[in-house]
């Protein structure tokens, strides 16, 4: 399966703070899946009990107009089944 989703909006700082923030809490609580909200659905991913965390700032500085800079922030993990494939479980 290959389904994307995804949503762009513009957002105060304050208001994307607490858009992360809803992030964070939603993957930390117990539950086994987390519903990630992207604009007006949400998608209900099941992450793995430990995940890759990568986080790339990017900062360009343009010649005309304002410098754009991109923070990304990328979560990833392979599902259960494949990881103990082949080992035992846990």
């Amino acid at each position: 399966m290959a389904d994307k989703t995804n949503h762009e909006t513009t957002l105060s700082r304050s208001d994307a703070a607490e858009y992360l923030q809803s992030l964070g809490v939603g993957l930390g609580d117990d539950r086994e899946s987390w519903i990630v909200p992207v604009g007006n659905k949400t998608v209900d991913v099941t992450p793995g009990r430990e995940l890759t965390v990568e986080t790339t700032v990017d900062e360009r500085s343009r010649m005309l107009g304002d410098d754009i800079t991109e923070v990304t922030i990328q979560l990833s993990w392979t599902d259960g089944s494949e990881s103990s494939e082949g080992g035992e479980a846990e």
